[in-house]
């Protein structure tokens, strides 16, 4: 179950920035992130969590969500950084694949 997600709250708002401002991934992947009571929150659990979108056109795009759990919230920033970027570049491989022919 969730802890108080609150407690790391200038991680999330630090991981927000990153992530957001800085689009570490190319321009055909969206990164957003969500904290519960945030307006777009679309989760019924109140767990922050990070939005991909991979964009094959501007008409379709695949959408996957990391719920940031507190084991992961427990990592340092660093590390948290580099967790998520792992699991969004498989996201981005994944998206690949099944663009250009996988299925």
């Amino acid at each position: 179950m969730m802890q108080n997600w609150r407690k790391h709250e200038e991680k999330l708002q630090a991981l927000k920035s990153y992530f957001e401002n800085e689009s570490p991934f190319g321009a055909e992947v969206e990164v957003e992130s969500h904290l519960p009571g945030e307006e777009g929150f679309e989760l019924e659990k109140e767990i922050p969590y990070i939005k991909l979108m991979y964009y094959y056109d501007e008409n379709h795009c695949k959408v996957r969500r990391i719920e940031l759990f507190d084991y992961y919230l427990e990592q340092n920033l660093e590390e948290l950084k580099k967790l998520i970027t792992d699991m969004v570049e498989e996201f981005i491989s994944e998206s690949e694949h099944t663009e250009f022919g996988g299925g």
